[in-house]
């Protein structure tokens, strides 16, 4: 089975297939999605706030597709926890931000949430169709991993450790975060790394000072830019956590609930 590390969705392992359509002309890339087990990091902070939202027992938590869309469902005029962000910061009327710390305080147990941030939720709804849909962080490593090394091979497929990034392109944070997941995943079996498997395994083992990483990258930035600095802290915190948010399971597509069973 191979480990393939995408640094965005949109440089997932899809399996293109060399195929000739038509006899005499030569034969073209033809995109095939590949079926694997995806784990989800945007690891500052939506990410690591699903983790913490399911280890608090909320649940279902429906993932939107934007702010309007979120404050137009049915769920939220039925009593449902508002929370996300838009532009770092908690969306008009929704009861909580993106902030792990302060979802680790909410009184969100039993209760169905509606959550929406700008690149975390984007990359979840967009791998939805590929097979079991994970969400990592550092503070549940080793338990996404198993989880994740174990629909692999109940399903003979490969792993994919998808990066949200920052605005549509790279980001240090959730690249390092990839880092650790992967070397995790890599004490329990062998895998053939893809060239971005590679590349994240060793930019996590050439620093693996995460707090450090955290505070220099972009995202960490403008967290602290925010006021929210303890919020990277939390981030940084390894293995503190056994809840592994599963898409079917504690996750749904808002607007698509049909499709959400993996």
């Amino acid at each position: 089975m191979r480990l393939h590390v995408a640094f965005h969705p949109s440089l997932l392992a899809t399996g293109a297939l060399w195929e000739s359509l038509t006899p005499g002309v030569p034969p073209t890339p033809v995109p095939v999605d590949r079926p694997q087990v995806c784990v989800v990091v945007d690891v500052m902070r939506a990410s690591t706030s699903l983790v913490t939202l399911v280890e608090r027992g909320a649940g279902p938590i429906y993932i939107a597709s934007s702010v309007a869309s979120a404050r137009g469902s049915p769920y939220s005029r039925d009593g449902a926890v508002m929370a996300g962000e838009e532009e770092g910061l908690a969306p008009r009327g929704f009861d909580y931000g993106n902030s792990p710390v302060e979802l680790s305080r909410a009184a969100v147990r039993g209760r169905p949430v509606v959550f929406v941030t700008t690149n975390g939720t984007a990359a979840i709804r967009a791998v939805q169709s590929l097979g079991p849909v994970l969400v990592g962080s550092m503070r549940n490593g080793e338990a996404v991993m198993a989880e994740g090394a174990k629909a692999a091979r109940d399903g003979g497929v490969d792993v994919t450790i998808v990066c949200a990034g920052r605005e549509g392109g790279f980001g240090l944070d959730d690249a390092h975060c990839a880092g650790y997941l992967a070397s995790r995943l890599l004490d329990q079996a062998r895998y053939d790394l893809t060239d971005g498997a590679a590349a994240a395994v060793k930019l996590y083992r050439s620093e693996p000072d995460t707090m450090g990483v955290f505070t220099r990258a972009t995202a960490g930035q403008n967290v602290i830019r925010l006021g929210l600095g303890a919020d990277v802290a939390y981030c940084a915190e390894r293995e503190t956590s056994s809840a592994v948010p599963r898409l079917g399971r504690e996750l749904r597509i808002l607007g698509d609930l049909a499709s959400n069973v993996t």
